[in-house]
């Protein structure tokens, strides 16, 4: 490894990466909540719901009234990409400090080889 070597903050690979993971870390969460609440035959707690269902007052509020069932597609779209942005920002984060540990565990060099040990007689001059 170069000495002086970086890490680019903005890597294509990166954030293509995000995107995909922003769009697929809240939908299987989703998917999960939904079997879950099949099998129980209970609806999901408010708080389970959260984690992707938070665009939804700021919706509400863009919006200036309560949506109807005209808007569904619309806030099914808003809600999907402000999951993908904040989901997808979180995971660029944390595979870009990833990246920055890998470059400082491959920076360092590892220590000198010791000398080899002579098991002979030592002779003495």
């Amino acid at each position: 490894m170069k000495k002086g070597a970086r890490v680019g903050i903005f890597s294509v690979k990166r954030i293509l990466l995000s995107i995909v993971l922003g769009f697929l870390l809240p939908l299987s969460y989703a998917i999960m909540l939904s079997e879950a609440s099949d099998l129980t035959g209970k609806t999901a707690p408010e708080f389970l719901v959260t984690p992707f269902g938070w665009p939804r007052p700021l919706w509400i509020f863009l919006m200036g009234r309560q949506p109807s069932e005209s808007d569904l597609t619309g806030g099914i779209i808003f809600l999907a990409l402000c999951n993908i942005a904040l989901y997808g920002a979180m995971t660029y984060l944390v595979l870009l400090a990833i990246s920055m540990v890998r470059l400082k565990r491959a920076g360092v060099e590892p220590p000198p080889t010791p000398e080899p040990l002579h098991s002979g007689p030592a002779t003495l001059e």
